[in-house]
């Protein structure tokens, strides 16, 4: 966009500047303020004068850049928060005279159910894991796979966290986010992956580190990622849908997929105390849109004789 950007908008990034803001900061104001600059000269064919901007230019704005540009919401959030910060700094500096921007709201994000692997891309990557033969990646890949744990928690964990028996066993989570302590079931196939894995690892005691690599304990959370990439490969799938948090996403909505009305369950296997932190899980997606209106759809049949 070619544009001079106007004296007021020049004056508030000098002393933004010698404020000592970063320029990253500075180059995100000029850029917000030059748009919108701008689009007011272009609107009303004037020169831009703070003093002369109401609300509802504010609010001409925001809908053109939702409307015409198609911006993302975070974009057009990060331009409003300039324009309410310039626009404070102009009235005490004699620009302006009152602060166009309070009574315009910022776009709510579209929320979206965070991204997760389908079921046949969960087999192939298992399968990928198991051929390889190696015990204890595979008990990894369960692990994430089966109880949602985050990395640094997968990372922290020591022998002794480990409960398995024939009909059940538990993960005890000591240094979960927050400082929660949390015991997560394990599943059959989560518990016989883990005794494959300790077959061969018998030395190991009680407040040992559980994984071990080439070289000692496994702390490298970098090691982990090379390893879910590397069998993301050679499974054949996008490398770019395989991580730790891609997995914890997995477990979440297949667990709700299987348990839709445990939300309160869901949210303790993950350590979360806040409900709200699942509720996402149970946005659906536009093909589950879809599929739920084309079963509720009565039209057609209410329209046969």
């Amino acid at each position: 966009m070619s544009h001079i950007i106007p004296t007021p908008v020049t004056a508030w990034l000098d002393y933004l500047k010698q404020k000592g803001k970063s320029q990253s900061t500075i180059d995100n104001y000029r850029r917000a303020l030059s748009h919108f600059s701008h689009w007011s000269e272009q609107s009303y064919g004037q020169p831009f004068d703070p003093a002369a901007i109401i609300p509802r230019d504010v609010a001409d704005w925001r809908a053109f850049q939702q409307g015409v540009e198609k911006a993302k919401p975070a974009t057009v959030n990060v331009r409003l928060v300039a324009l309410s910060r310039f626009f404070k700094w102009a009235i005490t500096h004699g620009y302006a005279h009152h602060d166009p921007t309070p009574d315009v709201g910022g776009v709510r994000p579209e929320v979206r159910r965070p991204k997760s692997l389908e079921d046949k891309y969960v087999r192939r990557l298992l399968r990928q894991v198991r051929a390889a033969g190696n015990r204890r990646d595979e008990a990894i890949m369960e692990m994430l796979l089966g109880t949602g744990l985050r990395i640094s928690e997968l990372l922290a964990l020591r022998r002794e966290d480990l409960t398995l028996g024939e009909r059940s066993g538990e993960v005890r989570v000591r240094y979960g986010k927050g400082g929660v302590y949390r015991a997560v079931p394990l599943t059959v196939s989560v518990r016989k992956a883990l005794k494959s894995y300790l077959e061969i690892e018998p030395a190991l005691k009680p407040k040992d580190l559980l994984w071990v690599g080439a070289r000692g304990p496994l702390k490298d959370r970098g090691t982990v990622l090379y390893l879910l990439k590397k069998y993301a490969f050679q499974a054949g799938l996008d490398e770019a849908l395989i991580s730790p948090h891609i997995l914890r996403h997995t477990f979440a909505t297949r667990y709700l997929a299987a348990n839709p009305d445990d939300l309160r369950g869901l949210a303790a296997i993950l350590g979360h105390s806040n409900l709200n932190m699942v509720m996402i899980y149970t946005t659906p997606t536009t093909h589950e849109l879809s599929m739920r209106m084309e079963r509720a759809e009565l039209t057609s049949t209410l329209m046969d004789p």
